[in-house]
C-alpha cells in the first residue's frame, strides 16, 4: 500500500491515512457562529470522501460570524459534539483549528501589531486558546490545529517583519516563538500531554524582510519542545497573499520543498500544503519523504470524493481544482464560498437529485450546445436517471472554455470539459458533434424539453473601420493560432482584452491596450489579477486607459484621450475585446414551433464567467419538471 494511505499517530490519535482537509472559512454558518445543516452537510461529504483527518476552523474568541463556527463559549460544545459524531461515522478524525479573529475583534481596544499587545492581553489570549482546546476535548473533537500563519495574531509575533517588541516576546527566534510556545504549553496543561496539537506556520513569508524557511525551522524546534505534535507548513502573508490560496498561475506543489526543509529541523510529523490538487502528487510527496502528511484544501472543495476516486471506491472521474480562485476567494456575488468545478458546494443539503419517475424518464430532453453550461446541465440530469441528447455545432465540446484555456497559465480550464465529458461518456450519453440544432431538426426530433446553451458572440462596437481586414475579435485571434512580431492594438482592457494581451505579448508582439476604463481587468479576482498584471508589466505593452478608438484604417488607429486625438501608425492588427452578447436565436425559433418547454442557460441568457454558467445550470436540472 502507498504510504499516503497508511495510518499515522498524532499524539494519542491514530489517523487512518495521511490526507487532510485543512481549515477553510467557508461562510456556511449562522451569524452567531452556530453550525447549521449547510455546514454539517459540507463537512459530512468530505468525511465520507475518504480523507483521514478534517481540520475545521473554530473561533476561540472575537466577533462571531458566518465565516466559521464559534467555540468561544460552552454553548457551542453541542454543535461540535454533533459534528464529531458525523465525522467519526466514516472512520475519520476531526480537529478544530483555533483560528484567530484579530485580537481586537469584540474587545474594544484596537490591537494591530505585536507591540500593541500588553502582557495582560497575551495572558488572556493564551487562556482563551487553552479554554477553547478544552471545549474541543469535551466535545469529542480529536485534537487542535493552532493557526500561526498568514499574519494572524500569533503569526505576527513569530515574524521579524511585524514584531517590533523589545521585551521577552521580541528580538531573537526563541523570543518571537515564546507566545505560541506558551499557548501550546497551556493547551497541554489543560487537555493532557497526549491531546494532539498541530501548529500551522508560514514556512516562508515571501516578503522582503520576512521570515525564511530556515528561521521557520528553528521556530518549529522551539514549538516541538513546547509540545507540538506536528508542524503544518503553509506559506505567505497578506503582502504575498497570492500564494496562500495559490492560483493557476502558480505551479502545483510549489510549497512542498519548504515542508521538506522544516522536516530536517524536527522529529515530529510535518504536513505539506499549497496547490497539491492531485492525489498522485500527494502520494509522491509522502513517498519521497518530503512530508509525513498532505493537506488538500480546495482540491476537496472541488471534489469531496477525491480520495475515494483514487482508491477506486468511486469510479467517477475526478473534478480537479483548477486554481481559478473565482468562487473560493472572490465572494463578491455570493458571500458563501463556491467552486467552479463543484456547483453544489454551499447548497449540498438543498439540491435533491432524486430519481425521476418512469413518466418523467420517458420525456425527450435535447440540449443545444456542449459548452460548460450544457455539459453541467446534462450531468445533473444524468444523476437523476435521465439521458439527454446533446447537440454541438462544433467538432469538440467545451465552447468558449477552449479559447479561455489558451492564454498563459490558463490550460487548467480544460479540466472543466474533461471531467464532465468523461462522466457523460461513462453513463452512455451521446454528444452529437458537427450538428447544429435548427428549426428543421427540432421539428424532426420533437423534444419535450429543449435547453438552449448556445453561448454568446463578441460585441463589436460601431467604429468606422471595425469591419476591416486588419480587425479580429478576441475569439478569432485565439482561434487563429500564434501571432508573432506584430504591432497589435487591443480595444478592451477587461478580462478578455487583458488575457489576449498577455497571450500576444508572450509571443513577442508589441501590444497597446485601449479602454475607457481607469484600471484593467477589474472583474478578475485580486490574486489572479495581480499575477497577470505583473507578467504584463514585464512585457512590451502600452496601456492607453481612459481612452477610446474613433477610427480604424489599414495601418492606422485613431485614439482619443480627453480632448487629445492621436494616430497610432504602423499597426498590423486590431483586436476587438469589448464584451459579449448572448446568442439565443434558437429560443425564439423553438417557442415559435411550440409543443416544448424551452430553458435558456449560461451565456445564452447573460454573459458571465464559466463559474456563473456552471453554477446556474444546477437548479434548472433539479426542477426541470416543476
Amino acid at each position: 500500500m502507498e504510504k499516503l494511505f497508511t495510518s499515522i499517530k498524532l499524539g494519542n490519535v491514530e489517523i487512518k491515512n495521511r490526507v487532510i482537509l485543512p481549515s477553510m472559512c467557508v461562510h456556511f454558518c449562522e451569524k452567531d457562529g452556530h453550525m447549521n445543516d449547510c455546514f454539517r452537510e459540507y463537512v459530512r461529504r468530505r468525511a465520507a470522501g475518504g480523507a483521514g483527518l478534517l481540520i475545521i476552523p473554530g473561533s476561540p474568541h472575537g466577533k462571531k460570524s458566518p465565516g466559521r463556527p464559534a467555540l468561544s463559549e460552552d454553548a457551542y460544545i453541542p454543535d461540535w459534539q454533533q459534528l464529531a459524531e458525523i465525522v467519526h461515522r466514516y472512520g475519520t478524525k476531526l480537529f478544530c483549528q483555533l483560528h484567530p479573529a484579530k485580537a481586537q475583534a469584540g474587545r474594544g481596544e484596537k490591537i494591530e501589531k505585536p507591540s500593541d499587545f500588553t502582557k495582560e492581553n497575551l495572558k488572556e489570549l493564551i487562556e482563551s486558546y487553552a479554554e477553547c482546546a478544552l471545549r474541543c476535548k469535551k466535545a469529542g473533537v480529536d485534537g487542535v490545529d493552532i493557526h500561526g500563519a498568514h499574519a494572524h495574531e500569533i503569526a505576527l509575533f513569530m515574524s521579524e517583519f511585524y514584531n517590533d517588541r523589545t521585551d521577552e516576546y521580541g528580538g531573537s527566534i526563541e523570543a518571537r516563538a515564546l507566545f505560541p510556545a506558551q499557548i501550546i504549553r497551556a493547551i497541554k496543561g489543560k487537555c493532557g500531554e497526549e491531546f494532539p496539537v498541530i501548529f500551522r506556520i508560514s514556512g516562508t513569508e515571501m516578503v522582503k524582510g520576512g521570515r525564511t524557511v530556515e528561521e521557520s525551522g528553528e521556530i518549529a524546534r522551539v514549538l516541538e519542545r513546547a509540545g507540538a505534535d506536528a508542524i503544518h507548513v503553509s506559506v505567505g502573508m497578506p503582502e504575498s497573499g497570492g500564494y496562500i490560496s495559490a492560483t493557476m498561475d502558480v505551479e502545483d506543489c510549489f510549497n512542498v520543498d519548504n515542508a521538506a526543509v522544516i522536516k530536517k529541523y524536527v522529529n515530529i510529523p510535518v504536513i505539506a500544503v499549497g496547490r497539491i490538487v492531485d492525489v498522485k502528487d500527494a502520494v509522491d510527496v509522502v513517498e519521497q519523504g518530503k512530508a509525513d502528511m498532505v493537506s488538500m484544501a480546495r482540491a476537496q472543495l472541488a471534489d469531496p470524493e477525491l480520495v475515494n476516486k483514487y482508491l477506486g471506491i468511486n469510479k467517477d472521474p475526478v473534478y480537479r481544482c483548477i486554481g481559478c480562485n473565482q468562487g473560493c476567494k472572490d465572494k463578491k456575488a455570493r458571500k458563501k464560498i463556491t467552486c467552479m468545478q463543484n456547483p453544489l458546494l454551499g447548497r449540498e443539503e438543498l439540491m435533491d437529485f432524486t430519481q425521476f419517475t418512469d413518466e418523467q424518464l420517458a420525456k425527450k430532453v435535447m440540449i443545444a450546445g456542449a459548452g460548460v453550461a450544457g455539459l453541467e446541465f446534462a450531468c445533473n440530469l444524468v444523476r437523476r436517471g435521465l439521458k439527454p441528447e446533446i447537440y454541438e455545432k462544433a467538432g469538440v465540446p467545451g465552447g468558449l472554455v477552449n479559447l479561455a484555456a489558451i492564454p498563459p497559465h490558463k490550460k487548467n480550464m480544460l479540466s472543466l470539459i474533461k471531467s464532465r465529458v468523461e462522466f457523460l461518456s461513462s453513463r452512455g450519453v451521446a454528444i452529437h458533434y458537427n450538428t447544429e440544432v435548427t428549426e428543421e431538426l427540432l421539428k424532426k426530433l420533437k423534444p419535450d424539453i429543449l435547453a438552449v446553451t448556445t453561448g454568446s458572440n463578441p460585441f463589436v462596437p460601431d467604429i468606422p473601420g471595425a469591419d476591416g481586414d486588419n480587425v479580429l475579435t478576441g475569439d478569432e485571434l485565439l482561434k487563429g493560432g500564434t501571432v508573432a512580431g506584430k504591432n497589435v492594438i487591443i480595444l478592451g482592457a477587461g478580462l478578455i482584452g487583458c488575457e489576449v494581451g498577455d497571450y500576444l505579448a508572450e509571443h513577442g508582439n508589441h501590444v497597446s491596450i485601449v479602454d475607457i476604463t481607469e484600471a484593467p481587468a477589474t472583474t478578475l479576482n485580486a490574486f489572479r489579477r495581480s499575477f497577470m498584471l505583473k507578467r504584463m508589466n514585464e512585457y512590451d505593452i502600452d496601456w492607453m486607459l481612459e481612452s477610446t478608438i474613433s477610427e480604424i484604417t489599414p495601418g492606422t488607429v485613431t485614439v482619443v484621450h480627453g480632448d487629445e486625438e492621436k494616430e497610432l501608425k504602423n499597426v498590423d492588427l486590431v483586436v476587438i475585446a469589448a464584451g459579449r452578447r448572448p446568442y439565443n436565436e434558437l429560443q425564439k425559433v423553438a417557442e415559435g414551433i411550440g409543443g416544448m418547454k424551452v430553458i435558456a442557460l449560461g451565456d445564452a441568457v447573460v454573459g458571465g464567467t464559466a463559474l456563473d454558467a456552471i453554477y446556474n445550470s444546477v437548479e434548472p436540472a433539479a426542477h426541470i419538471f416543476d
